[in-house]
């Protein structure tokens, strides 16, 4: 199976919410910083990535970008981050609360900007 291509890096609905300073509420553990997510849409459903961003903003992560990841077939809803780098915690901390895969990046994200990737497939929401 071929890796996807590249995230796109400026296309989709930008909030200007920037909070990289908030942290994960709730109970007990360490407070993990709620970075700003790029949230991608990889399913047939129209506007599954509006919704999962919504989902997560109420949830007090921040929201970069809005989009859609035609350039391959992801086969579950995953979050994706840098291994070795600050996105690494939170985007285990919001793999866990929306019940979604986490991966370290694949080759073919490996080059998009930094941040938490999230692509949602036709699977979100269905947990």
């Amino acid at each position: 199976m071929a890796a996807p291509a590249p995230a796109p890096s400026g296309s989709g609905a930008r909030t200007g919410d920037t909070g990289a300073g908030r942290s994960a509420g709730g109970g007990g553990g360490t407070a993990v910083a709620h970075l700003p997510l790029r949230v991608y849409n990889n399913s047939t459903i129209s506007g599954l990535a509006t919704r999962a961003a919504e989902d997560f903003r109420k949830a007090g992560w921040p929201i970069d970008e809005i989009g859609n990841y035609p350039q391959g077939i992801i086969p579950t809803t995953t979050v994706y981050y840098r291994p070795g780098t600050e996105e690494e915690a939170p985007a285990k901390a919001l793999a866990e609360q929306f019940g979604m895969r986490v991966n370290p990046r694949f080759e073919g994200l490996q080059h998009a900007t930094p941040g938490i990737i999230v692509i949602v497939t036709n699977d979100y929401g269905r947990r």
